[in-house]
């Protein structure tokens, strides 16, 4: 990739740590940093009209504009939401579960998911749960079969949290919209490190956040809505910020907006809409597709790595069914994994652990000695 170093240099941590862990918290980019600089200065001499509509909702809009463009939607489709529960939550109200009470979700999915539909069982969820056969993969067929004219919404994740796993999301939508229902899926593990058009391919809503691979910080996320679906939305869980005119303070009626930003609340947190447009920037600049093929050199090394070492690989060994990620098992079980992490952690190799496993999550800007160094340090700590 040209320019790679530049880009490394953007992010300040790897001069002083092996950070392999950008599917967990994406590093703070030197943008970011001087953004948030920004935003404070601004904050710290102008009043709220002139911090709110001439640098506030401008910099709201440019994230929903670049959040747009990572994933091919339009930017009138985007809502900006507290974080993927709230938004999952809100397309949970507005959904009348008497006719159609079935929700299709994975064993997989990422736990926020199944607690949302669990909340709704008074209104009468029925939460269908696929189970994996491994507790790698999650088989397409599996969710299709679950689908059927009782099902109003299948919610899934397009690459898994712990494995990482990529799940075929074709069949399901089509599975999906044959029988009459919404698909939801939570891209939180994928937007930013695997490319994305959520009009080809046809999906009804989405969720994704800039805490990752985005490396634009917690408290914003992005909610997609489907441009024909929007007006069909009647979210239960509303602010004023999802009205027409906010500011009119009209108590007499809840007019909601016509695009996706119904879904929004109340005020957002601003100092997030400059670190993620910062985040979100650097990713457009370097493209998708060459952080994905990036990422791929530097996981398939991993692989190539534990190997050598005989250790299990709790993710797809095949890199074109792999996301971003790989989950290593640690001989010894989950208090030795919890061990070698806090001793990585003490060498400044930053991962996470996740039961008895670690998972090493490089980003486009990290190299293949850092991956070596990590196997190094990690053979030294389980001696």
């Amino acid at each position: 990739m040209q320019g790679i170093d530049s880009y490394r240099d953007e992010f300040p941590i790897t001069e002083r740590r092996n950070y392999l862990i950008s599917a967990s918290l994406g590093p703070l980019s030197r943008r970011a940093h001087d953004a948030t600089l920004e935003h404070l200065e601004l904050w710290s001499r102008l009043g709220p009209e002139e911090l709110w509509f001439d640098h506030g909702m401008p910099k709201l809009q440019l994230c929903r504009e670049r959040f747009a463009a990572l994933i091919g939607a339009d930017a009138e489709e985007i809502a900006i939401v507290p974080s993927v529960s709230n938004g999952l939550a809100s397309i949970a109200s507005c959904l009348d579960y008497s006719e159609r009470p079935k929700v299709v979700a994975t064993a997989m999915d990422f736990p926020t998911n199944h607690y949302v539909w669990k909340a709704q069982a008074p209104r009468g969820v029925e939460l269908d749960v696929v189970p994996t056969p491994d507790g790698i993969r999650i088989e397409p067929s599996d969710v299709v079969a679950r689908i059927d004219e009782r099902t109003a919404l299948v919610n899934v994740n397009r690459v898994l949290f712990e494995s990482s796993w990529i799940l075929d999301l074709p069949p399901i939508v089509e599975a999906a919209h044959r029988n009459g229902a919404y698909v939801v899926v939570d891209d939180f593990h994928g937007t930013g490190v695997l490319p994305l058009d959520v009009h080809g391919l046809g999906v009804d809503l989405l969720l994704s956040g800039s805490l990752k691979w985005l490396c634009g910080g917690q408290g914003i996320a992005f909610l997609y809505c489907r441009r024909d679906l929007i007006l069909k939305m009647h979210p239960m869980i509303v602010g004023w910020f999802g009205t027409k005119e906010p500011f009119d303070f009209d108590r007499s009626r809840l007019d909601l907006r016509d695009d996706a930003r119904r879904f929004e609340t109340g005020t957002s947190t601003l100092p997030q809409a400059w670190t993620a447009a910062e985040g979100m920037g650097i990713l457009l600049e370097v493209g998708v597709e060459n952080v994905r093929a990036r990422n791929q050199v530097l996981t398939h090394r991993i692989v190539e790595r534990a190997n050598e070492r005989g250790m299990e690989l709790l993710s797809p060994e095949d890199d074109s069914q792999r996301g971003g990620l790989v989950r290593v098992r640690v001989p010894g079980g989950r208090a030795k994994a919890e061990a070698a992490l806090h001793a990585l952690l003490a060498r400044d190799v930053v991962l996470d652990q996740r039961h008895d496993a670690l998972r090493i999550s490089p980003h486009f800007f990290n190299t293949e000695d850092e991956i070596d160094s990590c196997f190094k340090e990690l053979d030294s700590v389980l001696d």
